[in-house]
């Protein structure tokens, strides 16, 4: 059956919602690690920077998800958020000291982290089915690979203008342009306004009450363990890549590049999800999406032949889509109506909080440690870590989450 046009322009809006959501953090994610290795910055430096994020994530949630189910309408407070968040972001863009480009980074973050939970609250809210999820946030993802296409053809043009002045720091430039960008368009969002069901002004908490429920708590507690690995990837892949000595020896625009092949991935991979839940189900779907990150990290720590460490980027689809995306969609299902932002946000707190927080200080640590005086890194003995971590939560996850009882929690609701 055709989509009424309302239907259509929901659709058409909540996916412009989602492309600009994750330009924003697309923009700068990948290559501001570049950018703080050429202004002089330390493994443990780069770290505390990316650390940000997961202190946002720690923070911010918890006020979020109270607001957009009891207090504002999710698109306002939004909106709000993401002008402030790109204020931080132009102001970063000309720091060269360590201390104003982590406060500048930590109050982007505050602002900006608690945006993804509220965006998957205004999704799930206005598009009539959790089904149609994936559908829509794909197009996150198309915003990722769009700015970072941009910005390495951006690159490119300067490697061959001068190669001897950096412009990998216009990340930030960039990102802050697309964050005023999406205030202004929150503006134009749906309604979405704090549930009339809500009776428990304390919503985060009760959120956290859902661990009685074993799958949920198997999935935040494998949320957590997974995100530790994360910023092995997001901080030291492009620093991998990048690098002549031990590494891959890219450019920094076809490093960039590279990395954006995850992204379109994860496309393909976003399309294939629910199909793939309905055939396989939701346990050895998230169990393949897990396993798909020791296969890659197994690959950079061999280092060659650079087609295939390019070609691994290609798992990150797999990654991403059968394992943060289906777990979206599992916490969604087995919450309660009245607090699904909040459960949402218990979601981020405990991967791009506390499971990242953990990996950036064991990564960044890392990194230092495994340094050759020369010049360098151990990079097969760095990627070790995140190999051995994802295998035991595939193990782990596939032991304790049970199928038959999560499809009967999912369609009690």
């Amino acid at each position: 059956m055709a989509k009424r046009p309302s239907d259509a322009l929901t659709f058409f809006r909540l996916s412009g919602m989602m492309f600009l959501q994750f330009a924003i953090w697309g923009a700068w994610a990948v290559l501001i690690a570049g950018h703080m290795v050429n202004l002089g910055f330390t493994g443990k430096q780069i770290s505390y920077v990316f650390g940000t994020t997961a202190i946002g994530s720690i923070i911010s949630p918890i006020i979020a998800g109270w607001v957009a189910d009891r207090l504002m309408p999710a698109q306002i407070f939004a909106a709000i958020s993401h002008i402030l968040s790109g204020v931080c972001l132009l102001v970063a863009w000309k720091q060269t000291t360590f201390q104003m480009m982590w406060l500048m980074i930590f109050l982007h973050a505050i602002l900006y982290m608690p945006t993804i939970a509220l965006t998957n609250s205004i999704a799930f809210h206005n598009m009539g089915h959790s089904d149609k999820f994936g559908n829509i946030r794909v197009f996150g993802t198309v915003g990722w690979i769009a700015i970072n296409w941009g910005l390495s053809w951006y690159l490119r043009y300067w490697e061959i203008q001068d190669s001897t002045l950096p412009h990998v720091g216009d990340c930030l430039l960039f990102g802050a342009i697309i964050s005023f960008i999406m205030g202004i368009y929150c503006l134009t969002l749906p309604n979405t306004p704090p549930s009339k069901e809500a009776t428990n002004p304390y919503a985060f908490l009760e959120a956290f009450s859902l661990t009685s429920n074993r799958n949920f708590a198997v999935l935040l507690f494998i949320s957590f363990l997974v995100a530790i690995e994360l910023p092995f990837y997001y901080n030291l892949t492009y620093l991998f890549l990048t690098e002549a000595e031990h590494g891959v020896g890219l450019a920094p625009s076809s490093a960039n590049f590279a990395m954006s092949l995850g992204q379109v991935a994860e496309v393909v991979l976003m399309l294939l999800l629910f199909p793939c839940l309905r055939w396989l189900g939701m346990r050895v779907t998230i169990f393949l999406g897990i396993l798909a990150w020791p296969v890659r990290y197994a690959i950079f720590a061999i280092g060659e032949p650079v087609w295939l460490v390019v070609g691994s980027q290609t798992l990150h689809g797999i990654c991403y889509s059968f394992f943060f995306v289906g777990g979206m969609i599992a916490i969604e299902r087995l919450s309660p109506k009245d607090i699904r932002a909040s459960s949402q946000a218990l979601l981020l707190f405990f991967t791009n909080g506390l499971g990242m927080l953990v990996g950036h200080i064991v990564s960044g640590r890392l990194h230092d440690y495994f340094a050759y005086p020369d010049g360098g890194h151990a990079w097969s003995k760095i990627f070790m870590v995140p190999i051995v971590l994802t295998v035991l939560a595939a193990i782990v996850f596939f032991i304790l989450f049970n199928e038959q009882k999560y499809q009967e929690d999912a369609n009690a609701e």
